[in-house]
Formats: C-alpha cells, structure tokens, sequence
C-alpha cells in the first residue's frame, strides 16, 4: 500500500475533518448520509478514493466489504468500487479503502420503467457471482435465508431481544398470527452473492450499468431472499403491490429461477414481519444505548420511527389481510 495513503489514514484518526480541506496533497472531503461509518472521499493524482471507518461489531464490516469488491472484480464484474485496502486493528474503527465510483447517484427512487429495470438488471449481474465463481472467502450474508422456517428463525431471533413487556399490542396481534402461518417449502435454492443494502441512496447510474456501493453488510445467500428484501426496505414504501408482482416476474425469467416467484412472495411477509419487529426494537433499544452508532441520531428520531412504525403496521396488516384471507 502506498505510504502516503497509510498516514492519510492516521491523520483521519487523529483530527477527523468536518468538512473539506487539503492536507499535504491530499483533497478531503467528509460525505454525509450513514449511520454506521464515517466516509470521505480522498483524492490525490492519480489517486480517488472512498475511505470509511466502520462501527465495530460481529459483523466485521470493513473486512466484509473489502472481500465482496475483491470478489466482484475477480469475477469481472464491474458493478462496485475495486477493493484497495482494509485493516481492522490498527484503527479504534475498522477501516476500508476503495477505489471512488464515478457516476449520478440516485435522489429518490427510481421514477422510471428504464430506470427500475436498470436496478434489476444490477440485481441480476450481482446475482451471477456464486461460490463456484470466486477463490475469495465470502462470509454468509448478514441478512438473508433460504426457506420459510429459517425466515420463522431469524425474525424470531430478533423478537428475543425485544422484552415481552415492550411489545406493541398492535406487534403481539401480528406475532400471534405469524405464529400460525405455515410459509411453503422449495429445494434448496443456489446462492450467489447478496447486497443485503437495497437503500436506492447507493446505487448509482452509469452509461454501461448501475453499479452500487456499500456493501458491508454483503455475503452469500439466496438471491430471491435480496428481492424481497429490496420490497419490503421502508426506502420504497410508497411503491404499489402491483409494482412489485411485475418486478418478481421480470427477475424470475431474466434468471431462470423456476422457484424464485415462491420463494420471493415467501419472503415479502416474513420481512414485514421483521420490519414490524425491527421498528419496534429501535423504539425499545435506541433510548438504552443498546444501538450504537458513529453518527448521532436527528432529535426527533423517536417521533419519526413511531410514525414509521405505525405507516409499516398498516401495510402489513394490508397485506396479510389481502394475500392470507386474514383480517386482524
């Protein structure tokens, strides 16, 4: 690794910059918008680079985006940033330097047919990358399953750090339906690699393709577990159910996934439930420091996650109403 760029990394540390400035002869520039890092991007001739220092947890961010770029780009997949460096102990934050990606970031979701369909086909391109593609060492993906009971699992792995007593009663009504809900089986499905990001605040358009950035929470698992995820993000909450049917149908025949509408439209309940159960969690953790962040939260953090709590439950109780013949 380049020298200059190490004591970059130590300057960063030692005065993080609040906003843009020069340094020897590097040009600084702290970028906005994450919860769980803080990013700048860095340029020097011939060098521009994107630079975050992670938040520290088990998910081992920096590592994990730094293997992703290094698998895509051994796989000649030109959907991300290149992989430059990453070194979690040197650093109180975990850090990971990548190459900067030029190109029109998004400012809302995307408005247009062409537009949604150049978000599928990054999905699709993704979605290429498996195991047999790769010689690099890919964690499973931090957010994803591969059949109804390992869904019923993970949204009750979550459900157990939200005490019984700080459950919603709107969210116990879901939970007693969900509890009797027997979701379908399918073989087990292929896995490729995952974003485990579909916020449209990271993708990114470009003449040859969307490509996207962020991928620290990435790994392997079940593509069709990333649609339903991209579904049910609250970055999308205003988009039609119809919208979304077509979206399935559309990925199903581009990746000749015989099982994939099942599996998706499987997914989409379970992950408003998580949602639902999520929501209620930051209401119960944040107030307890027990969801740490390296950005402070907005002052009216709580009044806004109640009302996206309350917005998500309504949908979700549409939903099952709906599709399950329910009516809670």
């Amino acid at each position: 690794m380049d020298d200059s760029l190490l004591a970059l990394l130590d300057q960063l540390v030692a005065e993080p910059p609040a906003a843009a400035q020069n340094w020897q002869a590097w040009q600084i520039r702290p970028i906005t918008g994450g919860a769980n890092n803080l990013l700048y991007r860095a340029t020097r001739a011939p060098f521009d680079y994107a630079i975050k220092f992670t938040v520290r947890d088990d998910r081992n961010r920096a590592q994990r985006e730094y293997a992703a770029l290094c698998a895509l780009q051994e796989a000649g997949l030109t959907v991300a940033p290149r992989a430059v460096w990453s070194d979690r102990q040197r650093y109180p934050q975990p850090v990971v330097v990548q190459t900067w990606l030029d190109g029109a970031t998004l400012s809302a979701p995307p408005q247009t047919a062409a537009e949604w369909d150049a978000l599928i086909n990054h999905y699709c391109t993704i979605h290429t990358l498996t195991p047999t593609h790769t010689t690099v060492d890919l964690a499973e993906a931090t957010l994803n399953v591969a059949s109804g009971a390992a869904g019923k699992a993970l949204i009750q792995q979550h459900l157990d750090r939200l005490p019984i007593t700080t459950r919603p009663v709107s969210l116990q009504t879901i939970l007693a339906w969900f509890a009797l809900w027997r979701p379908p089986t399918w073989a087990p499905p292929r896995r490729a690699l995952c974003r485990v990001d579909a916020n449209w605040r990271n993708f990114i358009r470009r003449d040859e393709g969307w490509a996207s950035v962020d991928w620290e929470n990435s790994g392997w698992g079940d593509p069709a577990f990333e649609l339903a995820d991209l579904m049910t993000h609250p970055a999308y909450d205003a988009m039609p159910a119809t919208h979304w049917a077509a979206l399935t149908q559309t990925y199903a025949e581009r990746t000749a996934d015989s099982t994939a509408i099942l599996r998706v439209t499987t997914y989409y309940t379970m992950m408003l439930v998580w949602w639902a159960v999520r929501w209620a969690r930051y209401l119960y953790e944040v107030p307890r420091g027990l969801d740490a962040r390296l950005v402070e939260r907005p002052a009216n953090w709580q009044q806004e996650t109640e009302q996206k709590y309350a917005q998500h439950m309504a949908r979700l109780v549409a939903h099952i109403a709906v599709n399950h013949g329910e009516f809670l």
